[in-house]
């Protein structure tokens, strides 16, 4: 079942784009730009001893990427004793306020690569796919390992690219959104995301 968050950390721009555009309000999104960065904000507020007089959830937003739940889950436990393990969350909670890692990917994968889902979404043709797997084997070349979720991230953002012609989308994430929004359709975020945090 999705969780409800309060307030929401993520990864960058876009994520903050795209949740507001499904209907969060966006002073209560907050980027930290990048994966660790997250993780580190959810450690910090674990280890904070201020005294809590807020209640709800609040939300740090992660994409599982190769290393997938058991991977992030793994990597917390070494450091941190206390926590609920429930895939795709991991929570507790201080009084009335809860803190919650949501680890969003693929759910028949182990949460690994938001990608994959959204790649499957896409209706890609011959000619395009042809000019992916190139752009692949050039990649593959010139770096010693591409694991299956690097290839799923190339070809997505190479499709959206490639499907919207609009060269902006490149480096505005704004643009790049509405790209996304246009190709995948808002109903298909909206059930992907749904599936991890309520949207109201």
């Amino acid at each position: 079942m999705a969780i409800n968050c309060d307030r929401i950390f993520v990864e960058g721009t876009s994520e903050k784009i795209i949740l507001s555009k499904l209907g969060f309000n966006e002073d209560n999104v907050m980027v930290k730009f990048g994966k660790e960065e997250v993780i580190k904000e959810f450690k910090k507020s674990l280890s904070s001893s201020m005294p809590i007089s807020k209640k709800g959830n609040v939300c740090f937003v992660i994409d599982g990427d190769e290393e997938g739940y058991k991977g992030v889950s793994g990597r917390l436990k070494k450091d941190i004793e206390a926590l609920d393990y429930s895939p795709p969350y991991i929570k507790t909670c201080k009084d009335n306020l809860c803190y919650v890692l949501v680890v969003i990917g693929d759910k028949n994968n182990d949460f690994s690569c938001i990608e994959t889902i959204l790649l499957e979404k896409l209706k890609i043709d011959e000619k395009i796919n042809d000019l992916i797997h190139r752009v692949l084997e050039y990649e593959q070349q010139n770096v010693s390992h591409l694991s299956m979720c690097d290839r799923d991230k190339i070809r997505f953002y190479l499709s959206i690219f490639l499907l919207s012609g609009e060269p902006t989308m490149l480096y505005l994430s704004k643009r790049f959104t509405e790209e996304l929004f246009r190709i995948v359709g808002e109903d298909v975020l909206r059930n992907i995301i749904s599936y991890f945090i309520e949207i109201k």
